[in-house]
């Protein structure tokens, strides 16, 4: 085979080495430790603050917004007991949002992961991915958060359920669910005592490691993505197919999102 044909190759793998050596070295530099969930590097709105090593860490986004950061977009923080990660915060709604969950109905993920990866996370920071189990126990152990989910149904509507606590506890516990209150226009699908599978409460399963309360199947393996099931499910938002929540939309969701909040009573508005 003559090098005209094989030098393409060659270039691709040679990309890739400098990418991934690129992206460890910025994790061996930064210790930030999930750089590999985003695919630009210039995406990180205070990454020449990382630069410069002039950066202060937050804790969540909402601190990032009371520092004066207004722009929605990834950023670098510190959560209590944590490394640092980069999330995207949403800053809207005289607060600052810190997203954990992001799916779409034309999602490239299979969702259908290990409880490993559940654990740490995947996907793509800035589209669809889930933040990690490990890291959403930590943003909640620190402050208590609400949670606020929209999505969007089958008619390219938006709705939203929130619950004005949010807590998971940690891997000894299978990252058992943990919610307060509902509100909103969604309708309640996490802890609606008039469905048949109440969410709250329910310890987290993945494919390989299962915690639902059904005698007969393992629902993480039967239906795919790790959730709170319970015996099996009246929403599943981690699916590669058919985002589900009972009282809005049958398998047929567009997109979801999963955001939470420190649940102050304050806001200062400029």
């Amino acid at each position: 085979m003559s090098f005209s044909r094989i030098w393409p190759l060659y270039l691709f793998v040679l990309l890739g080495a400098l990418h991934l050596g690129k992206t460890q070295g910025l994790n061996n530099l930064y210790g930030i430790e999930n750089i590999h969930m985003v695919s630009d590097l210039n995406d990180i709105v205070n990454i020449k603050d990382l630069q410069k090593r002039a950066v202060f860490y937050t804790r969540d986004c909402d601190e990032l917004y009371k520092l004066g950061h207004t722009k929605s977009g990834l950023y670098v923080i510190r959560p209590k007991g944590s490394p640092k990660l980069v999330v995207q915060c949403y800053m809207y709604d005289c607060n600052g949002w810190t997203v954990i969950q992001r799916n779409s109905f034309n999602t490239e993920i299979t969702w259908s992961n290990a409880w490993k990866t559940y654990k740490y996370g995947f996907g793509n920071i800035e589209s669809d991915h889930w933040l990690g189990n490990k890291y959403i126990h930590l943003l909640t152990s620190q402050k208590w958060n609400k949670v606020r989910i929209i999505l969007t149904d089958a008619n390219n509507k938006s709705k939203h359920a929130e619950y004005d606590s949010f807590y998971i506890k940690g891997e000894d516990d299978n990252y058992q669910l943990r919610l307060g209150a509902y509100s909103g226009t969604a309708g309640d699908s996490l802890s609606n005592g008039t469905l048949k599978n109440m969410h709250d409460n329910m310890r987290f399963s993945a494919h390989d490691n299962d915690n639902d309360r059904s005698h007969n199947i393992k629902c993480a393996d039967q239906f795919g993505g790790g959730w709170w099931y319970d015996a099996c499910y009246d929403s599943q938002l981690n699916r590669e197919t058919g985002i589900h929540w009972q009282t809005l939309c049958d398998h047929n969701c567009q997109t979801s999102l999963i955001l939470i909040k420190p649940a102050h009573m304050y806001c200062h508005r400029a």
